[in-house]
Parts: C-alpha cells; sequence; structure tokens
C-alpha cells in the first residue's frame, strides 16, 4: 500500500508553485480589469433593461389614454345621436302603433265608423351614417396595448355595434326614399309600409318597423360597448401604475376619469342587465398573465 504522505512530499514541489501562480493570476491587474468590466456590463444591461422597461411602459400609457380620449368621443357621439334623433324616432314610432291599435278597438267598439282615416304624422326625417374612429381604436388596442380578456371582445362589439347601426340607417333612409316616391307593392299603401300592415290578405311587410327597432338597439350598444371600453382601460391603467411604481422613481403618468354620470341619469345608457349575457362571459385575467415586460423581471410575473 502506497504511503499518502510519501506521495504528498513527491507532488509537494509541483503542487506549491502552481498555487502560487494561480494566486498571482488572481491578484493580477488583467484579473481586477476582467471582473470589474463584467460588473460593469451586468450595471449597463441592467440600465439598459429599465430604459426599455420605462421606455414601453410610458407608450402603453399613452396609447391607453388616446383610447379613453377616442372611446368617450365615440360614447359621446351616440349619446347625443339618441338624445337628439333616435330616442324621438323610437318613441314617436311606438306611439303611432300605439294610436293605430286604439283605433282599430274603437272601430270594433263601433265607437266611430268603419271607414274613419287614421290620421298619423309620422317622423321622417332622414338619419346619415356615422363615422367614429373605430379602425383607429382597434389597432391600437389590439397591437399596441397588452390588455387581454374582455377589452379585445369590447373593441369587436363596439366595431360590430357601429357597422350594424350605420347597416339599418342606410335601410331605413332607402325606405324612406320608396316612401316619398310611392314606390308601393300592388295593394299596399303607405299605411301598410309603414305600420307592418297585411295587405293582400296575406302580405306583410314589417321592414321600416325592424330598421327603427335595430337602430335604437344598435344606438345603444355603441354607448354600452364604448363606455365599457373606457371602464377596462381605466382599470388597465391601474395596473400600469403598479407596474411603474414597482420598478421606477416618481409618479406614474395621470389616467384620465370619464364620469357618464349625467347621461346615465338622464335615461340614455342602457343598464348592465341587459347585457347580462355578454358579460357574464368574460373574467378578470390581466392581472395573472404574464407580458413582454415581466420577462425583463420574473419576479414581475407574481405582482
Amino acid at each position: 500500500m502506497t504511503d499518502i504522505t510519501s506521495v504528498y512530499a513527491e507532488l509537494s514541489p509541483l503542487v506549491s508553485p502552481l498555487w502560487e501562480n494561480v494566486k498571482d493570476f488572481a491578484n493580477s491587474s488583467f484579473t481586477i480589469s476582467l471582473a470589474g468590466a463584467f460588473a460593469g456590463a451586468t450595471a449597463a444591461q441592467r440600465i439598459a433593461e429599465k430604459g426599455k422597461f420605462r421606455e414601453e411602459l410610458l407608450k402603453e400609457f399613452q396609447h391607453t389614454n388616446a383610447v379613453i380620449s377616442l372611446a368617450t368621443a365615440v360614447a359621446c357621439q351616440a349619446l347625443a345621436l339618441k338624445k337628439q334623433h333616435v330616442k324621438a324616432l323610437k318613441d314617436s314610432y311606438d306611439d303611432d302603433l300605439k294610436k293605430f291599435e286604439a283605433h282599430k278597438e274603437k272601430i270594433t267598439g263601433r265607437k266611430i265608423a268603419a271607414n274613419t282615416p287614421f290620421e298619423i304624422s309620422p317622423n321622417l326625417l332622414f338619419l346619415q351614417e356615422i363615422s367614429p374612429p373605430i379602425a383607429t381604436i382597434q389597432d391600437i388596442v389590439l397591437s399596441r396595448l397588452s390588455t387581454v380578456g374582455r377589452t379585445i371582445g369590447t373593441v369587436t362589439a363596439l366595431a360590430d355595434s357601429v357597422g350594424n347601426l350605420n347597416g339599418a340607417l342606410s335601410k331605413r333612409n332607402e325606405l324612406l326614399n320608396t316612401f316619398k316616391n310611392q314606390q308601393f307593392p300592388e295593394g299596399a299603401t303607405f299605411h301598410h309600409m309603414y305600420l307592418g300592415l297585411p295587405y293582400r290578405e296575406t302580405q306583410t311587410n314589417q321592414e321600416y318597423g325592424g330598421s327603427i327597432e335595430a337602430i335604437s338597439l344598435y344606438t345603444d350598444d355603441i354607448i354600452f360597448f364604448s363606455i365599457k371600453l373606457c371602464e377596462d382601460l381605466r382599470d388597465h391603467g391601474v395596473i400600469l401604475k403598479k407596474r411603474y411604481k414597482s420598478r421606477l422613481r416618481g409618479s406614474p403618468p395621470t389616467i384620465p376619469t370619464v364620469d357618464f354620470e349625467k347621461p346615465r341619469q338622464d335615461g340614455l345608457v342602457p343598464k348592465d342587465e341587459e347585457y347580462e349575457n355578454w358579460l357574464s362571459g368574460f373574467v378578470t385575467v390581466q392581472a395573472t398573465t404574464p407580458k413582454w415586460w415581466q420577462f425583463l423581471n420574473p419576479k414581475a410575473w407574481f405582482n
């Protein structure tokens, strides 16, 4: 058996110079400079990452505020349309239908003669299609914001509502031109077409009443979804502020607050209960889904 003491004694003259060389290298100015360069590079990388984080976050604040402003403008446009035209149009048409039913009851009850004409003063004002900045809103939300979940659905529903409203407005204008030129089907009169009454025994055209109903519903949809978009982005702004404070100094940019309480009191804003099925299809996931900035700081995944 080899004596380990003797082996160490034989290797000692070789090991000692090697260890001394290692110590000399570690203490050399070259090694110290290399360590300093590595530390500097690491610090520079962190500064660059932080700068990138700040830049991208500030851009998202700007884009969020821009969409809130645009969505507010869309809501105001739809609210004005409803207040000035749509509500009166819908109310007058519903009132005309009620008056006609009352007229029929009087005839049935022999309170008036069967040939007594039914007189109305219909609202036949042409309404122009609207052109809110939906394409700009979609572009920003879908490609420049980190929002997920309901916000995407809200923007899509808002865009669909604008398209549907314009389609209904166009259809009504087309029918108004038909009324103006008296281009009625054989056996039909203005009253048949306007009130959706049967003519020629089995034929009925309820397009005009349908267009009125569609205009009213789609105007409400635009109001509802544009306001919901403002609310969603306000909540997103709260999340952005938390991210800002978690890594940056100073006060984060402000997020505008939009107040629709007055139109709500005036009965112009549809209630959430009317959209219960749509609202129930979304859950809040924005605070738990990792985004691009969280890969720069994995700890932020849990914030």
